[in-house]
Formats: C-alpha cells, sequence, structure tokens
C-alpha cells in the first residue's frame, strides 16, 4: 500500500503558477523580442508539463477508446503558440494560451472526435466532441442523427449535468434532405458538435491535473464514442 502511494505522488503532477505568468506576460507583451526572452519559461513551465500530461491521458484512455492519438509533439497533440498571422488582421506573433487535443481517427485532427485541453492568462478550457466535421463525413453525422440521434441527445444530456455545455457551428436551416420537424433538428444544424466548461486557472495549480482531467473527460466519454460511431456510420 505504502509503494502505491508514492507511485501515486510521483506521478501526479499539476501545471505550475509560473505557467500562468507566463500567458499573463505574454498577453501584456506578444512580441518575439519578449518571446525569446522568456522562451525557457514556455520551455519549462508549459511545454514540458504539457508533454506529460498527453502521455498520462494517452495512458489512461487507450483501453477505454482503442486507436485513440495521444502524440506529445507541438503539431502533434500539442498546438503550435505561433499564431498564422497570413490572413488575419492581428499580427500579433503568438497565441496567449496553450491547447492539447487528443484524437480518434486517420483523418485532420480536429476533423475528428477528441479530448481538448486549454489553459490561458485566466481560464482553462476543457471539453469533448469534433470541431468541424470533415466534408466526407458530415452526411454520415446527419444520416446517424436522423436515425438514432436519442443516443447522442442522451450522451448530450449526461455531460450537461456534469456541467458542460453544449457548443458547435450550426446551419442556420436544417440541411437539405431532412425533416424540419425532425425530433432532433437542431443536432442535424451541427457543422461540429462539443461539450465545453471554462473554469479558473486555479483549478489547474494544484492537486492531480493528469487525473482531475481523466474524471472530467470520462463524464463526456459517451458524446465522443457516439460522435466515433456516427463517423463510420456510413
Amino acid at each position: 500500500m505504502g509503494a502505491t502511494r508514492r507511485k501515486s505522488k510521483e506521478t501526479a503532477f499539476h501545471l505550475p503558477k509560473e505557467a500562468i505568468a507566463f500567458f499573463k506576460g505574454l498577453e501584456a507583451n506578444n512580441s518575439k523580442a519578449w518571446f525569446d526572452v522568456h522562451r525557457d519559461d514556455y520551455l519549462e513551465h508549459v511545454l514540458e508539463p504539457l508533454k506529460f500530461l498527453v502521455m498520462a491521458l494517452g495512458a489512461a484512455f487507450t483501453r477505454k477508446i482503442p486507436g485513440i492519438v495521444a502524440d506529445p509533439r507541438v503539431n502533434g497533440s500539442i498546438f503550435r503558440i505561433n499564431r498564422d498571422t497570413r490572413f488575419s488582421r492581428d499580427k500579433s506573433p503568438y497565441k496567449t494560451q496553450a491547447g492539447v487535443y487528443l484524437w480518434i481517427g486517420p483523418g485532420e485532427k480536429l476533423a475528428c472526435p477528441g479530448f481538448y485541453f486549454e489553459i490561458g492568462p485566466r481560464h482553462v478550457s476543457l471539453g469533448s466532441g469534433t470541431y468541424m466535421f470533415a466534408d466526407s463525413a458530415i452526411g454520415a453525422y446527419r444520416r446517424y442523427v436522423s436515425e438514432k440521434g436519442n443516443r447522442l441527445a442522451t450522451a448530450i444530456r449526461k455531460a450537461e449535468k456534469a456541467g458542460f455545455e453544449l457548443g458547435g457551428e450550426k446551419l442556420k436551416r436544417v440541411p437539405s434532405g431532412f425533416d424540419p420537424a425532425h425530433k432532433h433538428a437542431e443536432l442535424l444544424k451541427h457543422k461540429g458538435l462539443y461539450v465545453m466548461k471554462a473554469l479558473p486557472t486555479k483549478t489547474v495549480t494544484s492537486g492531480d491535473l493528469a487525473g482531475w482531467l481523466t474524471a472530467e473527460f470520462t463524464k463526456t466519454l459517451d458524446v465522443l464514442k457516439v460522435l466515433k460511431e456516427a463517423s463510420v456510420s456510413g
């Protein structure tokens, strides 16, 4: 029992308060000059903990969700901190938050169902779902909702009872070919669908972050499983 307790303490971790301080500083000084001076802070207090988090979450969910991708690299499960400013009026070079994504499926990761976690200067966000359905998958999703929408609705209600909120871009009208009066007409309108919640940053600067996120994501697991089923329903 003692060894188990020691192992639990060794594997438990949280994001250091220095990570929050880094993002607050970056928000106030979003420039390459400032970032270069504080690059080591980013590497030590943000990037390294997020790598560990991705591996810990991957280990926690690999049996529950066979095939889940947990890639502890930048541009893998960890999003780049550099912004793409080519088509944006905002030329700030860096994002003022960091995000990780564990997904299911061989396609573009944000078009696949998955778990998302984000940390910024004042809050953290976490959620499960599909940010935007791929053109090749949207038809399967709509057919699934048309025929088995009760499963998705039940999964969403379960997540909502745990404090998550439904989100995702939607069409203004039910898509052509589906009954506008369908019981799940609102779900048919979704172009992306996920459940999310936001909490203060202090939530992740103490205790066991990986353990807490595992418990939170487990509350949304049914949403992920239904979206995975819908994506292969044809």
